[in-house]
């Protein structure tokens, strides 16, 4: 008997051993996390997490059923503390000490270095060689046809006489930018350059991008590695990357899904620091059981950089399990926000979170950028965020004070049991919303009475408004718009942004799960709000454009961005579509935009917002069209291969492809 026990206290010792390692984590590099850090979150062994969170699942069962006078003592006090705060609370407008503008802004040229255009990320063309004048003559110069299909997210970039992008597969190649024959390619392990590549130009210029598994250097000339960075070209990581990287000085530097930033050598690959963008609230360990883990604020939208100032520009998602925070009380600290790093000093200079305890899925998905703006006749130096809630966050590059002010609204609290939910949230009155920002009755769709009528009774029994919480009873209504990962297109002449935006009413409700030990566990449900034809409830336009002056954060203009022409032939105007593809503008007064259900890349008057020209391709375009100048030539560039995004929301219409358009003037 003896042995038996031996033999069970030797095998519980081992499994101690085995959990204690998984869960432990070593690292020095971090710049404000602990070296040794012990964390279900660290585990990779898959067997090993199941057991852990099995684990984990039955202790907490255990505790929430001895604390339930604690909780209830909890929630009261939290009532009480919402039921004693003010209504309102005024952040007004910073318009001194500000940072006057260094003029160190450009517009690209000939060249497209960087996805987003450049380091600032505002995707803008000083070219006019196409320009309104001319544009009636815009058409095809190349394509190019992929083997298979799959979306190509990535903006592609230009340098000396080649394009470089992503496949729909799992390898990077390069075009030549006059015919579109392709010059090599580089198989990765992982998909290449989802949102993004950078290219220095040196006397060797090198290609940097990540493949989700690896941080990757190639020469751009033949699309060998670079032997002298990381192993053989690649530094192996820990964490998915997938957005384009900034390089700085002597440094490279990426955004993980760690959550975090990781700066490295840019000759060797060595890694310098890390930070890690999560923090938890104070206070908090278990909350009624659950324990606390808010697995997310991913910086997935993108990363910009200050290269005179050497500061990084971050910005972040939301925290795990979009629509329930149950597991994560507190305002999620670095999710949903804009974060400044002085890269020099390796700190984090400021932060600013748009969105508190985020549970409508509202994450900043769009990469910041770097621009200049008047204020009292003085130029600024500012940080520009387009959102998917429809704000346009504008703040000083390097205190981050709010150029225009805000104000904290009190908003209702959760009834879902367990959660705790943010007391405020943020209004925006200036920059003006270019969305539709929260559902109301007089939304409803007036393309017929008919269907105003339908639609009406399918929501008669839904919860909507200024951040409603959603319910385990009812379904709630949001919308899934704003702007997406493809961001904006701002002009540093005049300081006029170009977003593309979604106004698509969707219901989102929680089920509680019917597991025996799932005691706060809630899985998260979603359908979009259609008439009975299929189309989107809401009032047109369902996708627009605008056009967005933030010297006064005032409209200039706003159009409908999209077509149903089975719509217009019923003479109804055009409404806009769902768009997932982006828009880049140019010195020649057009505004490029693509990424519209009826597969079509359009030119708009910079002015006015009256469409000049259009073509029609076979697949909906997924990223932000390129510009760039080769032999006295301006072309447009833009992968038309639909996305996962649109695939997911309207499979019955949007498809995957493969092809690649170039677009120049032919006479």
């Amino acid at each position: 008997m003896k042995k038996v026990f031996k033999s069970i206290y030797a095998i519980i010792f081992i499994l101690f051993i085995i959990i204690l390692y998984e869960v432990t984590s070593i690292d020095s590099k971090y710049i404000n996390r602990s070296t040794i850090e012990i964390d279900i979150n660290n585990i990779r062994n898959p067997v090993v997490k199941r057991i852990v969170r099995k684990i984990d699942l039955y202790a907490g069962a255990i505790y929430f059923n001895l604390s339930k006078k604690k909780q209830l003592e909890f929630y009261d006090k939290n009532l009480e503390e919402y039921s004693n705060l003010p209504d309102e609370v005024t952040i007004p407008a910073v318009e001194v000490n500000l940072t006057a503008s260094n003029k160190k802004n450009f517009n690209n040229d000939e060249n497209w270095t960087r996805s987003h255009g450049n380091h600032s990320s505002n995707k803008f063309s000083n070219l006019r060689l196409i320009n309104k004048e001319n544009i009636k003559n815009l058409d095809v110069a190349w394509t190019y046809t992929f083997k298979n299909k799959g979306d190509i997210p990535g903006n592609p970039i230009y340098y000396d006489g080649r394009v470089y992008l992503s496949s729909t597969e799992k390898s990077l190649i390069a075009l030549n930018a006059e015919n579109g024959q392709k010059i090599w390619e580089f198989q990765t392990e992982g998909l290449a350059a989802r949102r993004g590549l950078v290219l220095s130009e040196k006397e060797e210029s090198i290609i940097y991008f990540c493949d989700q598994k690896n941080l990757i250097a190639l020469y751009a000339s033949n699309g060998q590695v670079v032997n002298t960075f990381g192993k053989k070209g690649k530094i192996k990581l820990k964490n998915k990357c997938q957005i384009t990287p900034v390089l700085m000085d002597d440094t490279i530097i990426i955004g993980t899904f760690e959550p975090g930033i990781e700066v490295y050598n840019v000759s060797n690959g060595e890694l310098l620091w890390k930070f890690y963008l999560k923090k938890k609230d104070h206070g908090y360990f278990r909350y009624g059981g659950k324990r606390y883990d808010y697995s997310g604020g991913n910086p997935w939208g993108g990363i910009s950089a200050d290269l005179e100032r050497k500061i990084l520009y971050v910005t972040t998602g939301n925290a795990g399990r979009f629509y329930e925070g149950v597991n994560r009380p507190g305002k999620n600290k670095y999710s949903n926000s804009v974060l400044a790093f002085d890269i020099e000093n390796k700190k984090l200079l400021w932060e600013f979170q748009e969105i508190e305890h985020d549970i409508w899925n509202y994450d900043i998905a769009s990469p910041p950028i770097l621009t200049s703006i008047k204020v009292k006749e003085k130029l600024i130096d500012v940080v520009v965020v387009p959102t998917k809630f429809g704000n346009t966050l504008v703040l000083d590059r390097v205190s981050g004070a709010n150029i225009f002010g805000y104000i904290n609204k009190k908003v209702p609290i959760s009834d879902v049991p367990g959660e705790k939910t943010a007391f405020y949230q943020k209004v925006f009155s200036l920059p003006e919303p270019f969305s539709n920002q929260y559902f109301q009755k007089s939304h409803i769709t007036n393309l017929s009475d008919e269907r105003f009528e339908f639609v009406k009774d399918k929501i008669k029994d839904s919860t909507y408004g200024f951040f409603i919480p959603n319910s385990i009873d009812k379904k709630n209504i949001i919308y899934k718009g704003g702007a997406q990962w493809m961001g904006a297109s701002i002009d540093n002449r005049n300081g006029i942004m170009y977003v593309p935006s979604n106004d698509v009413p969707t219901f989102i409700w929680l089920e509680k799960s019917k597991k025996k030990y799932e005691y706060y566990n809630y899985s998260m449900k979603g359908e979009f709000i259609e008439d009975q034809f299929g189309y989107p409830g809401s009032k047109p336009p369902w996708g627009k454009i605008t056009a967005l002056d933030l010297n006064n954060g005032k409209i200039v203009w706003q159009i409908p961005f999209g077509e149903y022409e089975e719509l217009t032939k019923n003479n109804i105007p055009i409404t806009g579509t769902f768009n997932y593809g982006g828009v880049t503008a140019t010195a020649g007064n057009i505004v490029f935009a693509t990424g519209t259900l009826d597969n079509k890349i359009r030119g708009f008057d910079t002015n006015t917002g009256e469409e000049i020209w259009s073509y029609k391709m076979p697949y909906s375009g997924s990223s932000p069209p390129t510009i760039y100048q080769h032999k006295d030539e301006q072309y447009v560039l833009v992968p038309a291969t639909g996305s996962t995004t649109m695939k997911n929301t309207y499979p019955e219409i949007s498809v995957y492809g493969n092809k690649i358009y170039a677009f120049k003037i032919k006479y």
